[in-house]
């Protein structure tokens, strides 16, 4: 077996060859049928490169489709990932805006497989959520079932009627460590993008009020962040007030969406799906700095405000988009209103990233070698698997034992 492709521009692989190492031990516990195609949808980061090695390990193909917003930053890294083994980049014909369309899932699909092939979809913010009744009538003899890594994507699942098991792996404890990542990647190039787009930096607060919309894992991270940042004054609101209730004796004030965006300028959006209202947007009296946690069609919303002409774009680069309301106040999205940290390197450094393509792969293993212990619909990965995960992982980085 050729030596795995573990990096990209990276000096070294010591860190990305451990990786390798914990996600190939998670796999050797099974064996996936020949002539096995896995469609995986996944960014296009550096820190992917030994999951994907793992995965098209486990494949006679992998058909990888990169989510747009790390793809179109890193076509370099592409052509390094299209030399993986059994690895095969889909073209641009094959987005998540073309996914929405039975038939241009069923192409792809078509396209990959051959007469004796079985299949799984590792989805990544259900980009064959439309599709999904199409494909398990059209496939149902090949189609093994799906896997979904996040909590928006697995929204999409929701209300749709197949006849094939979906594994979600979105809720699971293990994901929080990668949150609270993704947390403080979010809030540290958000400092970056202010710096060099505007002059600003995020704890000036004569000049930035800031709020945070989404009290979850990734609400939770940007706040602890942004506190350490320097930052006291700090709003956040949700729509569970529920998850508000831990805040007051933190020093964070606790708010409505409403009166939080009345008052703050820079925005951060964690709710992975429309976290702003258009009537919001409308009432406006002044420019706004918005960073999300996930795509701006996720958590925005964007192309239906663009639609109905709640925002019209107005010009940009890479690291900014800017959009005017219909009262031409200014909204500045950071990232272009990708998560924040997609402009950037990032994805190594630390390993909690293994914990949940850990999890994400195990669930599509079990559902090739143990297809009685699922049900036609959504389910999620049973908890003794996390914690077989948990421990190997802390095991295998951090001598737990």
């Amino acid at each position: 077996m050729p030596s795995p492709i573990l990096t990209h521009s990276y000096y070294s692989d010591f860190f990305a060859h451990k990786g390798y190492a914990f996600l190939k031990k998670i796999s050797m516990d099974y064996t996936p049928p020949s002539n096995l195609v896995i469609f995986s949808v996944m960014h296009c980061y550096e820190g992917s490169l030994p999951y994907i090695n793992v995965l098209a390990e486990l494949a006679d193909s992998l058909v990888f489709i990169p989510k747009s917003a790390t793809a179109e930053q890193n076509q370099t890294l592409k052509e390094t990932i299209q030399t993986v083994p059994h690895c095969n980049i889909v073209d641009d014909r094959f987005n998540k805006q073309s996914l929405r369309d039975p038939q241009v899932a069923e192409a792809l699909i078509r396209q990959s497989i051959s007469a004796d092939s079985q299949f799984l979809i590792l989805d990544h913010g259900g980009y064959f959520s439309h599709a999904i009744e199409h494909i398990s009538q059209v496939f149902s003899e090949q189609c093994v079932g799906i896997t979904e890594l996040t909590a928006n994507g697995l929204y999409k699942y929701l209300n749709k009627s197949f006849d094939k098991p979906l594994v979600t792996v979105s809720h699971l404890s293990i994901k929080a460590p990668a949150d609270y990542e993704a947390s403080e990647c979010i809030v540290h190039y958000s400092d970056q993008i202010l710096r060099e787009e505007f002059g600003l930096k995020i704890n000036n607060d004569e000049f930035l009020k800031v709020g945070v919309i989404g009290a979850g894992n990734l609400g939770r991270g940007v706040i602890q962040y942004l506190k350490g940042k320097g930052i006291s004054c700090i709003q956040v609101a949700d729509i569970d007030s529920r998850k508000l209730t831990q805040f007051p004796r933190n020093g964070v004030q606790v708010s409505s969406i409403e009166r939080l965006v009345s008052q703050c300028n820079m925005l951060f959006c964690c709710t992975g799906n429309g976290a702003l209202p258009e009537a919001l947007l409308d009432s406006l009296d002044k420019s706004v700095f918005i960073a999300t946690v996930t795509s701006a069609d996720d958590e925005l919303r964007l192309p239906e405000l663009i639609e109905s002409g709640a925002l019209v774009e107005v010009g940009g680069n890479k690291l900014v988009r800017e959009y005017h309301t219909r009262n031409k106040q200014s909204i500045y999205l950071l990232a272009g209103g990708e998560s924040a940290n997609t402009p950037f390197k990032t994805g190594m450094g630390d390993p909690t990233l293994y914990l949940f393509e850990a999890a994400h792969m195990l669930a599509g293993l079990q559902l090739l070698e143990e297809e009685n212990s699922f049900t036609a619909g959504i389910q999620a990965l049973s908890e003794t698997d996390e914690i077989m995960i948990a421990e190997r992982w802390l095991r295998h980085f951090y001598n737990y034992g």
